[in-house]
């Protein structure tokens, strides 16, 4: 049974996401790359909730009134659930036949923990995006640049966490993409 997360660990993890996010490698060294922390490190699917939730309302704005508040928040709180754990089981399998089960649970929580750094800088470009303060080509163009430093970001994760070559880390990361988008879509259509 692991133990709950104390301040001083999750500031320690979000020290090792930041220092990853400038591809600084020693960032894997404030991870608790345990069994356990790698089970503390969904603590990160707590953090970035609330932005998550305002992310999808931006989304799906179009949808809200026609749609019942239980139907929306059982549908989409099962999906959020599903993402947070589809890669990782995906990842653990992965990482057994590559021989690099041993990296797994460092690699997870470095996943994990990263995803609040990327809804750090993700809302943001979303928020502003959504205002129409900007030309809708700057506000696309913007959306897109994060998303492409998002997503070399997780290659970077990926590819330090489980000493991976960079073609493996990107097949990675083109998988996470395709679930992520796969569990939204289905999740949409439910709405």
């Amino acid at each position: 049974m692991t133990m709950p997360l104390t301040t001083p660990a999750i500031l320690s993890a979000l020290t090792g996401a930041w220092r990853l996010a400038r591809f600084d490698r020693t960032g894997m060294e404030f991870f608790d790359r345990t069994p356990d922390g790698a089970l503390n490190s969904f603590y990160a699917a707590l953090v970035v909730l609330p932005a998550y939730a305002l992310l999808l309302a931006i989304r799906l704005w179009d949808q809200l009134d026609g749609t019942p508040i239980l139907q929306l928040v059982t549908v989409e709180g099962i999906a959020y659930v599903v993402s947070w754990t589809a890669f990782p089981l995906a990842l653990f399998r992965i990482a057994s036949l590559m021989g690099k089960e041993q990296l797994y649970p460092g690699a997870l929580t470095a996943y994990n923990w990263s995803a609040v750094v990327q809804m750090m800088i993700y809302l943001p470009a979303i928020v502003l995006s959504a205002t129409g303060l900007l030309p809708s080509g700057v506000s696309e163009a913007l959306v897109f640049g994060v998303m492409m430093a998002m997503l070399t970001y997780q290659w970077f994760v990926l590819r330090t966490a489980l000493s991976l070559p960079g073609l493996a880390a990107a097949a990675l990361v083109m998988l996470d993409l395709f679930l992520s988008a796969a569990i939204s879509d289905l999740a949409d259509g439910m709405l």
